[in-house]
């Protein structure tokens, strides 16, 4: 799976649809990050757009993304890695005040 290890703007509008899409994921059970939640939002509208509609099939599709434990797995994995990035960070800056 390609990672991209930048920084990426989301709009505070699809932020509040990709935390949504989060909540609702966690609440079906299943172990779905911020980034999990993003790429089924995203797969969802490719899908729609390229049937003009959501049919069975798409479900189904969506559905298996949701089962891809392994693809799960790095996104979680990643966002996890990001955070202590993010955390480590802070430390680093507060520790530089001192």
């Amino acid at each position: 799976m390609t990672v991209v290890k930048k920084t990426v703007a989301i709009h505070p509008i699809m932020d509040e649809y990709i935390r949504k899409i989060w909540a609702i994921l966690i609440g079906q059970g299943y172990d779905a990050s911020y980034s999990t939640a993003l790429n089924y939002m995203v797969l969802g509208q490719i899908l729609f757009v390229t049937h003009n509609e959501i049919p069975e099939s798409v479900n189904k599709d969506l559905n298996l993304f949701l089962r891809d434990e392994k693809s799960i797995e790095e996104l979680n994995l990643e966002d996890f890695s990001h955070n202590v990035d993010e955390l480590i960070e802070k430390r680093d800056r507060l520790n530089d005040l001192k």
